[in-house]
């Protein structure tokens, strides 16, 4: 997990620094412990593996939709540089968007702008690009499964 949360390359697109060995073990223990759980929200991580070694991490957080509806799935995924463009992060999405519909949920993720790969993955994924805002001060698209 620290090749690539620790990678600046891979972080610039995920909204946080690169990340420490101590930071990630600190961030893994808060996730198992429940202790950085946000009330009100439901969130799990998933370890993605290929071939016997783990090339990335997945984010599933179930949460409060807008008025009107009950709940929506936000979707993250993040993964090793070294396989970048295989296809692989389309394939997690997808299987993401799947248990979000096998749920009967809203499904939404957001990318940074700039991060055009990230954007073709959930329009392959099949979610749809619905809005732009500003998070943190930068530019952010949203995605949902419409």
């Amino acid at each position: 997990m620290l090749v690539y949360r620790g990678d600046p390359h891979v972080t610039e697109y995920l909204g946080h620094a690169a990340l420490s060995r101590d930071e990630v073990q600190e961030r893994i223990r808060a996730r198992l412990s429940g202790q950085d759980a946000v009330p009100g929200w439901f969130v799990r991580g998933v370890a993605v593996f290929l071939e016997g070694r783990m090339i990335g991490d997945a984010t599933l957080r179930l949460q409060p939709a807008p008025a009107g509806q009950s709940w929506q799935l936000w979707i993250g995924y993040a993964l090793r540089p070294e396989v970048w463009g295989r296809g692989l992060a389309t394939e997690v999405a997808t299987e993401l968007v799947g248990i979000g519909e096998e749920l009967g949920l809203s499904v939404w993720a957001e990318t940074f702008a700039q991060n055009s790969a990230s954007q073709r993955v959930l329009e392959k994924a099949g979610l749809e690009l619905v809005e732009e805002t500003l998070v943190k001060g930068r530019l952010c698209r949203v995605f949902r499964k419409c």
